[in-house]
């Protein structure tokens, strides 16, 4: 069952799934007479609705009738209801006239066959002992919209009204991202209205004519009447502020927010309103929202509103209790809930203390519920019930340099009771093998920072060189929730191993060194999906600095930036840009002061995609590749989406990089152009794709096939 995936521009993607361990255990002389005696289990097949969609048929049935039960026989209960969720679930696919007909194998051997619709005037006789059900599905015509026409469309365009009713996102237009149902037209006629809401045309309806279906083809034609009314604008909001026991407000004030009246408005608004006052320590706050009066003017409606925020009797906090916790320290838990006894109830703090409690990884549930003590008192209740402790994954990958990745994951959570979390993971591929250890405490110097230690080894076969890394460290890790971004800070010492590099080569830095080094990340992620982002921005900066007063033996520093942006542009396209930079600094020789595993080697999936890994570095007047001390590389790519799963995508990349920094930012470009497929799946893209170089130079190749899992940028 896949669970977990790991994803990033400049590491290898991750397949997880969680292994679970059947232990069986006997006994001498009772095993035997177990097997003998067992019950058979009654069988369940279902056929006719193509392999993929026989098997999800017979899992909702196992899920909805049986549970986890196993039984001997079925009864005729569950034949008749299981016909009668095959037939709906078929028809909510479009094919809305199946024959579901149920081949039943009795007891002592006799038989029964029936059709689900029979089943409605003639049940089944009983009892009945089913030893097994076979439940064969014609489907008969697939019935999908080939027309939908509009009428009183004014504020939306016909192309995202009709975006609510099939998939118009796609180049290609298929029967299947067309389905007619009358259930899907309702909801496209209920989302179509509440998006007229939103803009401000309370009164909007959308209704739809006889649908006209051919029952040969299963061609659909509808058409859509559509009354916006007028638009709705909210000009005033008079504020009237009712404090405990009093019937005449005690304040108020008038706001102007000059914005489309919707429920979604009036539920946004009204919840500030109560925010503001929960902060002040008064959660019983309620807002009513009253019509005062309106206009009519250029065609819009113009509304004044009463809001009575009524707001109860100040509260403060009692006790802070915790309970269902057997492991883990209590004191953790009051240190990472942030809310003491005799401070004012704030409903939010509380809540937020909440979310923290579930973000230490140690619970399964996380509840929260208040208890009365008196008027201006309630004690605070953090109910939790402890997750599992130690934790299983395998992993496994693929790309098209380190071919097949495969490995184990191995966390334990809650360690000594302290919310502590150790990670271990190995990972082996055809070029490559590695492991890394971390240690994390959460809170232990402040607030929303977690402390960790934190060990690693690689070995990996580079294009001209094995490259070996071992080493560890310490450091923290703070995220900062209004500007969503993470920062690590830490210390690293390593031995850095470059073998078997050429001897020419080998000069042009360190081969076997020890760094000593603190290290930067900060990442800024504003991106509205990590596996698959159609808008936003996501800013990654790594920043190394090594010297030898840190234990090592080389004076370097080490500069990363990447940068990448989304934005849809309409009819299933998407554009995406794509920068990084990387510079490496000494104030001495570089050859002497920078190893030689730090220097950049672009080139492969995630870079420029006309050369393989490594590839595309600087090479020497012998053809070696020596690496780059600053690179920069720009990708534009457009992608354009086929169907939901399929698109294709059409990029540009170009590098510039420099042998030695003091041509900095470089003296040599490349170019590649090229295209590709992508095949969205649950754990990322899968991705094909060619790139073509423009400008190689001897040696390289005229262009690369690629195949990888997970975005290029």
């Amino acid at each position: 069952m896949a669970r977990v995936f790991k994803m990033s521009p400049a590491r290898p993607v991750y397949y997880r799934f969680t292994l679970w361990v059947l232990l069986f255990l006997s006994l001498p002389g009772v095993s035997s007479a177990a097997e003998t005696n067992a019950p058979t289990r009654a069988k369940l097949k279902i056929s006719g609705y193509g392999i993929l969609g026989n098997r999800e048929l017979k899992r909702i049935i196992k899920t909805v009738e049986l549970g986890t039960r196993k039984p001997e026989f079925y009864d005729a209960v569950f034949v008749e209801d299981s016909a009668l969720i095959l037939s709906s679930r078929v028809k909510r696919d479009g094919f809305l006239k199946p024959k579901v007909f149920a081949y039943l194998t009795l007891e002592h051997g006799g038989h029964i066959r029936i059709e689900a619709e029979e089943l409605l005037d003639n049940p089944l006789p009983r009892p009945l002992r089913i030893k097994s059900v076979h439940f064969k599905i014609e489907k008969g015509t697939l019935y999908h919209y080939e027309k939908i026409a509009f009428e009183g469309l004014e504020s939306i365009k016909e192309k995202d009204a009709r975006a609510y009713f099939i998939e118009t996102g796609t180049l290609l237009s298929l029967k299947r991202y067309r389905i007619y149902t009358p259930e899907k037209l309702k909801r496209g006629l209920s989302n179509l209205e509440e998006v007229l809401d939103r803009q401000g045309f309370q009164d909007a309806k959308a209704e739809a004519s006889e649908p006209i279906l051919d029952e040969i083809t299963g061609a659909v034609s509808v058409s859509i009447k559509v009354h916006q009314g007028l638009r709705s604008i909210v000009q005033s909001v008079r504020e009237d502020f009712y404090y405990e026991r009093e019937t005449a407000p005690k304040e108020s004030k008038t706001v102007f927010p000059h914005r489309p009246l919707s429920k979604v408005w009036q539920q946004d608004f009204t919840q500030s309103l109560k925010t503001n006052q929960f902060h002040r320590g008064y959660p019983d706050t309620t807002v009513e929202l009253e019509r005062l009066n309106s206009t009519n003017h250029d065609g819009r409606t113009f509304i004044d509103f009463l809001a009575k925020i009524k707001i109860g009797p100040q509260i403060h906090i009692g006790v802070v209790d915790f309970s269902g916790e057997k492991k883990t320290s209590e004191r953790v838990m009051a240190r990472r809930v942030r809310v003491q006894r005799g401070e004012l109830l704030d409903r939010i703090k509380v809540e937020e203390g909440r979310y923290r409690l579930a973000q230490l990884g140690s619970f399964e549930t996380v509840d929260l519920t208040y208890q009365p003590v008196d008027e201006h008192t309630r004690d605070v209740n953090y109910s939790v019930k402890e997750g599992k402790t130690l934790d299983f994954n395998l992993l496994f990958g693929y790309g098209s340099y380190e071919l097949l990745r495969g490995g184990f994951e191995v966390e334990q959570f809650n360690i000594w009771g302290l919310a502590h979390h150790a990670k271990l993971k190995v990972v082996q591929s055809f070029k490559a093998s590695s492991g890394e250890f971390t240690y994390t405490m959460p809170e232990v110097v402040g607030h929303d920072v977690d402390l960790f230690l934190n060990g690693s080894a690689l070995r990996r076969e580079e294009v001209n060189f094995t490259r070996v890394e071992y080493g560890g460290g310490f450091g923290g890790h703070k995220y900062f929730k209004p500007y969503s971004t993470d920062m690590t800070l830490r210390y690293n010492y390593q031995i850095l191993d470059a073998s078997d590099v050429p001897g020419i080569v080998a000069s042009e830095g360190p081969t076997n060194t020890a760094v000593g080094a603190i290290i930067m990340d900060l990442k800024l992620d504003r991106r509205d999906n990590p596996l698959y982002p159609r808008k936003g921005y996501k800013i990654f900066l790594n920043v190394e600095l090594a010297s030898q007063y840190l234990g090592g033996e080389v004076d370097y520093e080490r500069v990363n930036l990447s940068a990448s942006w989304h934005h849809k542009i309409g009819g299933g396209r998407l554009v995406s840009l794509g920068f990084s930079h990387g510079v490496d600094l000494t104030a001495g020789d570089s050859s002497t002061e920078l190893p030689f595993n730090r220097r950049f080697f672009p080139g492969g999936e995630n870079s420029i995609r006309g050369y393989s890994e490594g590839k595309a570095s600087p090479r020497d007047e012998r053809g070696q590749i020596v690496g780059a001390e600053t690179y920069s590389l720009a990708t534009v790519e457009l992608e354009q989406a086929l169907t939901p799963q399929w698109s294709l995508v059409f990029f540009s990349d170009s590098l510039g990089f420099a042998e030695k920094v003091q041509n900095y930012p470089f003296d040599t470009g490349l170019f590649s152009v090229g295209g590709g497929l992508r095949w969205k799946t649950i754990i990322g893209p899968i991705r094909v794709e060619y790139g073509y170089n423009l400008n190689p130079r001897p040696r390289d190749p005229t262009g690369t096939l690629l195949f990888s899992l997970g975005f290029p940028f």
